[in-house]
Order: C-alpha cells, then structure tokens, then sequence
C-alpha cells in the first residue's frame, strides 16, 4: 500500500491477547483516523493470533507481525521495517489512548514540524483523564530531555511521540540471553542530540498489571544486567550531572558482578573508566545486598 499515515502506533505484545480488545476498542474511539497499528506478537503462546484476525475495521489499518520471543526492545526494532507514519507512539499491550489522542498529537505536532531540533513531543500518562502521573512545570517549550525529567518532573511516566526517521537511526541494542531492555536505551541517545517539547495533557491511559513490566521492577533488571550496564554507560557521561554520573557508575558496577564479570572487565568495558574504578567496591556491597533481596 502507498497509503503514509500521519501516525503509527505500535503495540508489542507478549501473551497478552485477552488485553489488546480494549487497546482495539480505544482506537476505534479516535476522532482522527490518520493513523496506522503495528502488533507485533513477540512469540505469543496465548490466542493473540487468533483475537486479531477478529479486528475488524475500515478506518484503520492494522498491521500483525510475529516474531520469536525476544523481549519488549526487539519487538520495537522488528517495528521499524513495518512504520509507515511520519511519528511513532507506543502503545503497551494493557493501556488505551483517550478519544482524541490522535487529533491532540496532530494539533500540536504541526506547531514544531520545521523545528528540526524537537524529536519529540511528550504528553501525559494517567489513571484517568484528570489524573496525570506526574506534570510538566514549563510546557510548550524546548527543553533537554534527560535533564529536565530528572531534575524538574522526576518520572518517566509519560507518553511520548517521536519523528519516526529519528527514531529509526536509534534501534535497540540486543544481548545475548536477556530480554529485557529499558526504553531509556531510546531516549538517552535521542536526547543526546534532540530535545522534547512537554504538553500538559493526558492522552494515554495505563494500568500498571502485575505481571508487566514495570511492576518487575529491579528484579527484572537484575536478571538482565548487560541491558542495565549499557544504560548505565549511557547516563555516566559529562554530559549529566556529577551526583548522577556517580549514581550510575554505583549501578554499572553493580550490575557487572550480576552479569558474573570480573572487576577489571566491568572497568575495561566502559570509557568512564575512573568513575568506574572507584565505585567497584560499593557497587559490590549493593550487589550483595541485591542480590539477598531480589535474587
């Protein structure tokens, strides 16, 4: 098809299927149909095959693709062959988007279209409409990504919309034997070289499933301690703040003795390598008492 949408929303999902009704039934709601949704089955043993094919509709294109079992970060690779729309949101499996989600990101989106430097705008994630999980002090203005979430608002709780050709250029890295790799693995080398515009509005409705995965939490990272190490890298750099750069060299450490690496090997691995040197010790005492709580 030559069809372009305005917007592709992708949906991986992982036995998951009784829930992607409700994600379908919240889309079919949009007041804009400018839009294109990729489900990517990441392996699925459930009927999700099956509860697709029921998805019928005209003012929307739906887009099935399988993959074997992998994790959340490599279904959003196998997405990229499949965008068609010249922005992309994700959509979790157990979340829907209110009514006029689609209308809102086209409204805003046209504000910022020759604004090269904006990668993404980022909207607000809520319990309900009128519950947002966390709000933007300054809204409707350029900022640094990583900086302004985690010294003004101090939550990833939100729902972002990013130019599709970037993030293109920013597939996820894959680790042999994990399956798990944060969203941040995205958006720290976006912010890199972008920023964000923040919208003080709720377009994305979640609820936190136990089970899913941010309910995992730190075990889940645990279990995949190369993932972390990389994030960790990522935010050790000059150009986040010194207490942070200290907090993730804490962690980077830590997560080399889960992944069973020797010191030196942790050390060697990283080019912030005196950070590292000097965090090995404690970075050992927090895998110990980790590894007592969580392992």
């Amino acid at each position: 098809m030559n069809y372009a949408p305005f917007l592709s929303i992708v949906t991986p999902s992982y036995n998951r299927g009784h829930l992607l009704p409700n994600c379908f039934d919240s889309l079919l709601q949009q007041t804009d149909f400018d839009f294109e949704w990729i489900i990517v089955d990441d392996g699925s043993t459930d009927h999700t095959a099956e509860i697709i094919s029921g998805f019928q509709t005209e003012l929307f294109p739906i887009v099935y693709v399988y993959k074997e079992n992998g994790g959340k970060h490599t279904a959003l690779n196998t997405s990229f062959d499949h965008i068609r729309g010249e922005y992309v949101l994700i959509l979790d499996s157990d979340d829907c988007l209110v009514s006029d989600a689609v209308a809102k990101i086209k409204e805003h989106w046209k504000l910022y279209t020759d604004k090269t430097e904006i990668a993404l705008l980022t909207f607000l994630r809520g319990h309900t409409i009128n519950d947002p999980l966390c709000t933007a002090p300054v809204a409707n203005t350029p900022v640094d990504i990583l900086r302004y979430r985690r010294n003004i608002i101090h939550s990833s709780d939100c729902c972002e919309v990013i130019r599709a050709d970037i993030l293109k250029r920013f597939p996820f890295p894959v680790f042999e034997g994990e399956r798990f790799l944060s969203e941040c693995a995205l958006w720290n080398r976006v912010a890199k070289e972008y920023k964000c515009v923040y919208i003080n509005q709720v377009i994305y409705i979640c609820e936190y499933l136990e089970g899913g995965l941010t309910k995992s939490g730190r075990s889940l990272r645990i279990r995949n301690p190369k993932g972390g190490m990389y994030i960790c890298n990522l935010r050790m750099g000059r150009n986040n703040y010194f207490l942070q750069r200290v907090k993730y060299s804490l962690l980077y450490c830590c997560y080399g003795f889960f992944a069973r690496l020797k010191p030196i090997t942790t050390v060697n691995q990283t080019p912030h390598k005196v950070l590292a040197a000097l965090c090995i010790l404690p970075g050992w005492l927090l895998y110990l008492y980790w590894n007592r709580k969580y392992g």
